[in-house]
């Protein structure tokens, strides 16, 4: 069986920078859904990848983690620059594959891990 072929949507790799600065500022899910005006569950949801977040969800999420929504972009495309290096297709699909989405989060914590942004 071969391997899958490691894949993210941009829609994922947004949520996950998102959460990586929420976590490093010790910041709970539950407060930056309040100021967003949903629940932590569909907040959840947005940093999972599930469900995109609206330019203006991303604009308030950026107010409560204390920066700029260019600069979470702008995170996102760094990261996602690395991941494409590292082999992991970056799309605007959702992959086919649960197996290549699990490799291409666990090459993401890598990334984070090794302070790379």
């Amino acid at each position: 069986m071969p391997i899958p072929k490691p894949t993210l949507t941009y829609a994922t790799l947004v949520g996950r920078i998102v959460e990586h600065h929420r976590k490093q500022q010790g910041i709970h899910q539950e407060a930056v859904a309040q100021t967003v005006g949903i629940s932590q569950s569909a907040y959840s949801r947005l940093e999972k990848g599930q469900t995109a977040m609206s330019v203006t969800q991303l604009r308030l999420i950026a107010e409560v983690l204390n920066t700029t929504p260019e600069r979470l972009l702008q995170h996102t495309a760094q990261y996602a620059n690395q991941l494409r290096a590292q082999g992991v297709d970056v799309t605007d699909e959702k992959p086919n594959s649960a197996a290549g989405v699990l490799i291409a989060l666990g090459i993401l914590a890598a990334l984070f891990a090794a302070g790379n942004s």
